[in-house]
Parts: structure tokens; sequence; C-alpha cells
């Protein structure tokens, strides 16, 4: 009987060290810039999100520290967003630290942020691998999630990928998460409204609409005619920005792009708009930033960006390898728009310096002159480049299904 009720006291003193005394990270401790805004979110919510950051991998405290605040300038300078997209993230030390924290909105999964919480992995899992001690404070983090409330008992797991068009959270944090207990294969397809079950649906669909097909047909036709009426603008008249000009780093690398390709990938950056040549410049100084120093990249990912300002900016430039398109960066220039293009719209100036540098490129021998338009959402599993600017490439005379 004694033994019995010790053994219900050390069974409730041991519990109460895992449910609440998970240790976190403070956002004071890892010295957080403040929060630009904050949206409450409700306790009860039926499902956790898992993700990776895609970034660099971390392994001590004082590297994870470096990358907890390169992910959120990054989120917040050069996405626009409030904070750090994530409610916790896990890093390869074992730590837990807190992003938004408990109780207020994330930006980690279109459609699901007001209903789930979003705990991501520090690291591109396509490559890195979960280890015991980021397992272990995972779970020990949505136990603690559901002592205080925040979400219930019985909550459904996800990784990003089965509610959002991305590889996030990598194929080898994927195939771990699937082994966890409150994991599920089938999306809550009734937790979405009907317009978010439809946008669902699309994401999942291969291929693409064999209606732009004729459109494009027609278009190239058109569009050849005016090419050679702007020839000697497009081909000799291009102005590019230069990376001294608007003050980019050296890169730590090169390799070389070989002349001759055959394809041209446009994405957009998914980030703020920049309207100046002054906030231009600063948003190419956040991404590239952001790709050599969360990243891990040698540079800038991109050959060129097109500023809402109507300028282009040199990135990796001509003849430089870029790291824009997974299988596709060796074949192929990367030209991407500054901003968010489901939200924000290309301006006739944006497009036409995008044309006149594709014709650049051309001209210099970069790409051949029947080179295939492809937008990253075909090479890649991403929204990218955006609604707007993919429904706008789809017409040019290059672009093929």
């Amino acid at each position: 009987m004694v033994s019995k009720t010790l053994f219900s006291l050390l069974a409730v003193l041991f519990c109460a060290q895992a449910v609440f005394g998970v240790t976190i990270i403070s956002k004071s401790e890892w010295g957080a810039a403040a929060a630009k805004g904050k949206t409450t979110l409700a306790n009860g919510l039926s499902y956790a999100v898992i993700h990776h950051t895609a970034g660099a991998y971390c392994s001590t405290k004082a590297a994870c520290i470096q990358q907890m605040k390169n992910i959120q300038d990054y989120h917040q300078k050069t996405l626009g967003w409030d904070d750090i997209g994530y409610n916790f993230l896990i890093g390869g030390d074992g730590n837990i630290y807190e992003g938004r924290g408990w109780n207020v909105l994330g930006a980690h999964a279109t459609n699901w942020n007001s209903k789930s919480i979003g705990i991501s992995f520090m690291g591109n899992y396509n490559s890195d691998k979960p280890t015991a001690a980021q397992i272990s404070a995972a779970k020990n983090l949505l136990a603690a999630a559901v002592s205080r409330g925040q979400i219930v008992s019985g909550y459904t797991l996800y990784g990003h990928r089965q509610v959002g068009s991305t590889e996030c959270p990598g194929t080898n944090l994927w195939n771990e998460i699937k082994t966890w207990a409150n994991w599920k294969r089938t999306i809550d397809i009734w937790a979405l409204s009907f317009g978010e079950q439809l946008r669902l649906k699309l994401f999942r669909r291969i291929g693409i609409d064999d209606i732009f097909k004729s459109i494009a047909m027609v278009s190239k036709a058109i569009f050849g005619l005016l090419a050679v009426l702007f020839c000697a603008q497009a081909v000799f008249g291009v102005t590019i920005i230069s990376k001294s000009e608007w003050g980019g780093a050296a890169a730590t690398s090169k390799t070389s792009l070989a002349n001759g390709l055959s394809y041209a990938v446009i994405h957009h950056t998914a980030g703020a708009y920049c309207s100046t040549k002054a906030a231009c410049i600063q948003q190419m100084k956040n991404i590239q930033d952001y790709h050599q120093k969360t990243l891990g990249w040698a540079d800038i990912g991109y050959n060129f960006l097109i500023g809402g300002d109507g300028n282009i900016y040199e990135g990796r430039g001509w003849n430089v390898l870029g790291a824009h398109a997974t299988n596709w960066n060796s074949k192929s220039i990367g030209i991407s728009f500054m901003g968010n293009y489901n939200n924000d719209k290309p301006t006739a100036a944006q497009i036409a310096a995008a044309k006149n540098l594709l014709a650049a490129a051309v001209s210099r021998g970069q790409i051949v002159s029947g080179y295939t338009l492809y937008g990253h959402r075909q090479v890649g599993s991403t929204e990218c480049p955006g609604t707007n600017l993919w429904n706008e490439i789809k017409t040019w005379a290059n672009w093929k299904a």
C-alpha cells in the first residue's frame, strides 16, 4: 500500500517534469527582434504541422541561435511577416527554440495557421537526418502542447507536404514523422472551407491546363514579330544593375555555367514587393543575406532579379551556375521577380525588362534562340512564380506546357 502510494507520487513528479518541464530557449534568450504584430491563436486545436527550414543545419546552441536570427530576419525583412513564421523550432543541438510561441498565430502553412501549431526542424531534411535528441524534443514539445491545452489529446499530426504544395519537411524527416502515433495519412478535408478544399485539390493536380497550349501557339507568332521590331533595344540596350552597384556581398565560390542552354526558368522571391530602386536594393541585400547565411549557399540563388521598379538586378549573373531549381540549375538561367505574385501583379515595366533580358541572353549565347521557358512550378514542387506571374508567362512566346 505504501509502495503503491510512493510510486504514484513519483509518477506525478515525473509527469510534471515531462509535461510542464519541457525546456524551451526563449526569444529573449536567443536575442529575437520584437514581433511587429500578434494575432491570438486559440487553444484546443486539432492539428500540428511539422516543417523543416530547408536551410543550414546547426549542431551547437551558438550556431542554432544564429540560425534563429537569420530565419527571423528573412521572415520579417524579406517576406514582410510580423515575426518568424513557426511557433517553435528544433535545433540540431536538441534544443527547442521559441518562435512565435504559445497562443500566437503562425505563418507556416496557408489555410492551416489558425487550425494548428507549426514546429520546424532547422536544416534541410532531404539531406540531413533528424537525431534522436531532436525527435525526443519534438515529441516532448507536442506532449507539452497537449498538457497546456494548445492542442487536443487526439490531435492529428501532418507533414507540411500534406497540406501544401512543397517537399517540406524533407524526405528523411517525413519518413520519421510517419511513424509517430498521431500522424495520419489522409487529410481532414472537412476542416477546410470549400475554397480551401478546391485550392488543395488544385495544388495536387499534375500537369498544366491544355487550354494554354493553344494560347501559347497563337502568341508565339505574334511575339516573334514584335521581337524583331524591338531587337536592337532588347539585345544591345538592356540595362542591368550590377552587384557592385547594389552592394552585393562577394560569392563564397563560383561554378561556371555553359553557353547554349536550352531553358530559362521564371521565379518569384515570395517576399516583399519593392517599387523604388532604394527598396529593391535593400531587398537584394536581404535575399542574398538569407541565401548565404541561412541556406548556406555560395551566393544569391538566381542569375538575375526583376524589381517592381522595372530594373534588372544582377544576381549570380551570366555564365555562373545558379541555385534556383533543383536538377535544372546546370540547364537553365534563373530569373526571379521580387515580390509575391500570388498577390502582387507584374507591371508592364517588369514584363518588358524580363523579355529584354531573355533577348539579351539569346544575343550573347547564354541560351539558344529556340529556348524553352518554364515557370518554377513546372520543374519543382512549388507555387512559384505565383498565380499572377504564372498566368502572365504562359502568354510568352517560348513558354511550353
